[in-house]
């Protein structure tokens, strides 16, 4: 199992794997029909992760796949925001993650998680801000199970959601 940043080749994977949100009757992550549609989600994907994206309002993002060895197969999906702009340090959080309806339960969202907070500490962040829905059980148990600090809630007209810090010092400690 690897973490990947999307390429061409994932093509018929990223397709797979939103149809598996469209049959779970959720909103596909990619969203893009077609190859070309692909395609310029792999432009925009660059041009989001980069931080003069900043300058427009938005926060930067990194999209990675937990894919099989092959890479043939997409687990779920995470997104590491390493800069801290409001929106990060409100309601988006510095990482991200969905899993596949059909891999649900199997622990990958931990695997994701475990993954991008070493990615974010590796980088030199000392600590890194997860929030969630206050509705969405499974992924507070995600969070709360791989030591993440409660903080409080972040309540506006249109996001109502935990917030979760990890701390680099201690994640060290946790793995050993």
């Amino acid at each position: 199992m690897n973490l990947v940043k999307p390429k061409i080749a994932h093509y018929k994977a990223v397709m797979e794997a939103d149809r598996d949100f469209e049959r779970a009757g959720e909103e596909p992550y990619c969203g893009a029909s077609g190859r070309v549609g692909y395609m310029g989600w792999l432009l925009l994907l660059d041009r989001q992760s980069k931080p003069e994206c900043m300058d427009y309002g938005s926060n930067p993002n990194e999209i990675y796949f937990l894919m099989d060895d092959e890479e043939k197969k997409i687990y779920g999906f995470g997104q590491l925001r390493p800069y801290d702009t409001v929106d990060v340090l409100t309601w988006a959080g510095h990482i991200g993650y969905s899993v596949a309806p059909s891999e649900r339960g199997q622990g990958f969202a931990q695997e994701i998680l475990r993954r991008l907070l070493d990615m974010g500490f590796d980088r030199g962040r000392r600590e890194i801000l997860l929030t969630c829905d206050v509705d969405n059980d499974a992924s507070r148990h995600v969070i709360e199970k791989a030591g993440g600090r409660f903080a409080g809630f972040y309540r506006d007209g249109k996001y109502d959601k935990r917030q979760y810090w990890f701390d680099a010092q201690d994640w060290r400690k946790r793995k050993g």
